[in-house]
Formats: structure tokens, C-alpha cells, sequence
């Protein structure tokens, strides 16, 4: 055995070698290079059925690839996530066109070589050109979407995620059986000699690279579209839970969630200059409260600044349409004291000066919205005769508001423990209290973890102002 291994190869083997490799057998087309039904490959009916086999698998895959773009360019801004950014959007749009190219070169081609033997291009080159420029490219991305991604996991679901690798086993399939035919086994043997036949083992091998590269991300997908992973790194497979339409996780993002409102109406000092992390918050409500009730909620804040301590009433409107007094206190600016008071209803008169929040639920609309949004308007009125729009700006951060006390901030935060957040600030006693502060909170940047890699949120990080939402002062 081991003088076998160690024979040389004689002048007159190597002859025959080179004589056997001095040419490389003109191509037969696609069809010859099918190893078994040979008998078959002359007839009109399975030369169709090649064709439309291959032409289905393609097209499938770059339909695929559209719908999940138009998905990707189709989302908005809202509670949780929202688009992807923009080198990944743009990416995969370029890809896609790509792709389209790739697709109606690749179909033409075939169409040439299975019917005409005369194919433009070779089929070995065209097929690595196409993983590397299309495939590779494009399962890339969808793996670093996808990650990101939360997926309500149905049989639909299941099965999408499963056509993906079975696609792409598929061509790793057919690529093996193209690759052990005769001429295939040629080109191994020649690979030395011959310069045509060792360009297109290369071409095989990067073909092969590619596809299991593309076999590999199809596997990743699968496994982030059917499985979470939990704060401890182990892993829950999902059970789906209907046909269509699976369910979200959604209490993971939003329980304990709630609308903070920063304003230099509460400020102690509009003078000097507060840290961000001690700024006076006031919760407005939980978002758990209008997803659920799914009608608009109006929060009033009444004030009287005009002598003594700061008096305020915050008041809600019920799901009924009945506008109630919440809460009320008064601030001691001098000593920073807040004193809660006994009876809202007097607290404050006349009731003139106030600002008007009236927030809307948008309901999700997947894959736009994933989770719907929260919309708003203002009002703010300093006299019986005056609704009007506010003269300061709001922004979604409270450090806008820090630094320049003309800024007043949403922002979502979520209450740290087991609080049952149905106050407005934080009751100490009966009667005194405390502002809420975010160095007290969890900001929602920290909360909203996204997807299997835990990706920072895309979602807004406060409602959005919609001025064509109808708010009234009375």
C-alpha cells in the first residue's frame, strides 16, 4: 500500500495525461450536465421542466428579497422600533437591484443554454458571480436586520423561515450533482494542466464557499426568527400560536412604562443651571393604558404661580369623556417642598392658566408599525379667550430642557421595582411628596433591547407632536 502512495508517476502516465487534458470538452449545456435521465435530456417536455424548476427557485428567492426591502423601507418611527438605518436600507436596496439584474441575465442565459446549447455566458461563472454580488450580499444583510427584528411567530412564520434554508439546500444540492458529473471529474483531474479547467474548479469552489455561506446565514435566520434569548443567554424556542397571525412580546418593552413630562413650570430654580439627572419630572401615564383603553387621553395641568407657592392640578380625562381632577399640590420654591393637597376641586381659582395634552393611539400595522405609536398635540391658555399653540418647543430628551429652560421634554421612562404608578409624582405621605427624577427611573435607551443581539432601540424615544390633532382648552 505505502509503495503505492510513494510510486512515481512515469514519463509515459504523464504523456497521457497531458494528452487526455490538452483540451477541455466543448460545454454540453446544462442539460448534459444532469448525471442521471440522460435519456431524457433531448426532450422538449423535461428541458421545461429544468427551466421552470430553476426559473421558480429564482424567482422565489429575489421576490424574497424585495418584500423583505419593502418591508425594511416601509417601516416608521414608533414605540419600539422603527426603520433601519439608513446604510442598511440602502444596501439592501442596492442589492435587490442587483439582484433583478442578476436574475433576468441568469433566466435569459438559461433560456439560451437549455433550448439553444448556446448559453452567452458560461454557467460557472455566471453562478459565482451571481452568490458573491447577490446571494452572499443579501443573506448578509438579512441577518443583521433580522437580529434586530422582533418576529410574532405563527405557522406562517414557521414556514417562511423554513423555505429559506430549504432553498438554499436545495441549490447546495444540485450543485453537488452538477459538480460529480463526467466533465466535472475532468476538469478535477486536469486542474494542473489545463488553465480552462482549473478556472472553472475555481469557480466551483467559490460557488460552494458561497452557498454554504448562504445555507449558513438561512440557519441563523431561522434560528433568531423562532427562538429569543433571555437576559441570562439561554434560549426559548417560541411556540406558534395561530396560522397567520403570531403574538409579540410586548410586555417586556412596556410594563411599568410610562410618559414623563419635564417642564420649567416645575423647576424649583429657572435660574441656575440643574444636571439633567435632577431635573422635576411629572408621570403623565402608563403607555399599557391607552394601548389597552385604545382612545385619547387628555391631561390638563392647571397652575397658579401669581402669589405664594406654585399651585397645581393635574386633571384626566376618563375613557367616558369626563374630565376629573388626579392630583394636586403646591410648590414651596424657597425650601423645596412639595405639599399634596386635600381637595382638588378648590385648589385653585379661577381655572384659567393651563396647558392641554391630548394624546392618540396609533395602532400597530405590521410590518410598518410594529407596535402602533403614541401621537400628541398642545394648548396652552393664559386667559378665557385664548386656546393657542405653546411658544416652547418639546423635545423627546429632558437634557434639551437642561439647557435651555425655553425646552420642554417628553420622554419614556419605566418606574424601577413594583410601583403601581397611579400618581402623578411620588407620595411620600399624605401629605408631602416628590418629584419624579430620571436618575430614579430606567430610561427607555436602556429598556428597549431589541431582537436576538439586544440591538438599541430604533423606536421613538417620545410620542410624536401631531398638530392635526384636535385639542380643546374647556
Amino acid at each position: 500500500m505505502s509503495r503505492q502512495k510513494n510510486r512515481k508517476i512515469t514519463a509515459v502516465e504523464t504523456m497521457e495525461i497531458q494528452d487526455t487534458c490538452a483540451y477541455r470538452p466543448k460545454s454540453g449545456g446544462m442539460m448534459s450536465s444532469i448525471p442521471c435521465c440522460g435519456h431524457l435530456h433531448d426532450k422538449l417536455c423535461f428541458k421545461l421542466f429544468v427551466f421552470l424548476a430553476v426559473f421558480l427557485l429564482d424567482a422565489v428567492d429575489l421576490v424574497s428579497d424585495w418584500l423583505l426591502y419593502v418591508d425594511v423601507a416601509g417601516a416608521e418611527e414608533g414605540l419600539v422600533y422603527g426603520p433601519p438605518e439608513d446604510i442598511l436600507r440602502y444596501s439592501l436596496l442596492a442589492f435587490s437591484i442587483i439582484g433583478s439584474f442578476t436574475f433576468t441575465f441568469e433566466i435569459v442565459n438559461l433560456w439560451w443554454d437549455v433550448f439553444r446549447n448556446d448559453p452567452w455566458l458560461d454557467a460557472d461563472l455566471l453562478s459565482a458571480i451571481t452568490v458573491w454580488i447577490e446571494d452572499v450580499p443579501q443573506i448578509t444583510i438579512n441577518v443583521v436586520i433580522v437580529a434586530c427584528r422582533e418576529e410574532a411567530i405563527s405557522y406562517f412564520q414557521l414556514v417562511k423561515a423554513s423555505v429559506i434554508i430549504i432553498g438554499a439546500v436545495i441549490r447546495i444540492i444540485v450543485s453537488l450533482i452538477r459538480y460529480c458529473n463526467k466533465k466535472a471529474r475532468h476538469d478535477l483531474q486536469c486542474a494542473k494542466v489545463n488553465p480552462e479547467s482549473r478556472r472553472h474548479v475555481v469557480y466551483r469552489v467559490f460557488i460552494m464557499i458561497g452557498l454554504i455561506i448562504t445555507l449558513g446565514g438561512a440557519i441563523t435566520i431561522f434560528m433568531f426568527t423562532q427562538s429569543e434569548r433571555n437576559p441570562d443567554g439561554s434560549l426559548n424556542f417560541k411556540v406558534p400560536h395561530s396560522v397567520i397571525e403570531g403574538e409579540y412580546d410586548d410586555q417586556k418593552y412596556f410594563h411599568n412604562v410610562s410618559i414623563y413630562f419635564s417642564h420649567k413650570l416645575f423647576d424649583w430654580d429657572t435660574t441656575s443651571k440643574v444636571s439633567p439627572e435632577n431635573l422635576n419630572l411629572v408621570r403623565l401615564f402608563r403607555i399599557n393604558d391607552i394601548r389597552r383603553e385604545k382612545v385619547d387621553r387628555t391631561i390638563k395641568v392647571q397652575y397658579d404661580q401669581q402669589t405664594g407657592p406654585t399651585k397645581i392640578i393635574i386633571w384626566e380625562r376618563d375613557i367616558h369623556g369626563t374630565m376629573k381632577a388626579k392630583e394636586c399640590f403646591q410648590m414651596d420654591k424657597t425650601n423645596q417642598k412639595l405639599t399634596i393637597g386635600p381637595n382638588c376641586a378648590s385648589f385653585i381659582s379661577p381655572k384659567v392658566n393651563q396647558y392641554v395634552l391630548k394624546f392618540r393611539y396609533i395602532k400597530p400595522s405590521i410590518p410598518r408599525l410594529i407596535f402602533g405609536d403614541i401621537k400628541y398635540n398642545i394648548k396652552v391658555q393664559v386667559s378665557p379667550a385664548t386656546c393657542k399653540t405653546p411658544e416652547f418647543a418639546i423635545n423627546n430628551d429632558i437634557k434639551d430642557h437642561s439647557d435651555n429652560r425655553k425646552v420642554a421634554a417628553l420622554h419614556y421612562y419605566r418606574t424601577k421595582g413594583d410601583s403601581t404608578e397611579t400618581n402623578h409624582i411620588v407620595h411620600k405621605s399624605a401629605t408631602e411628596g416628590t418629584f419624579y427624577h430620571s436618575a430614579d427611573l430606567e430610561d427607555i435607551i436602556d429598556v428597549w433591547k431589541t431582537g436576538f443581539a439586544y440591538c438599541k432601540s430604533s423606536g421613538s424615544l417620545a410620542p410624536h407632536l401631531d398638530n392635526f390633532i384636535d385639542v380643546s382648552c374647556s
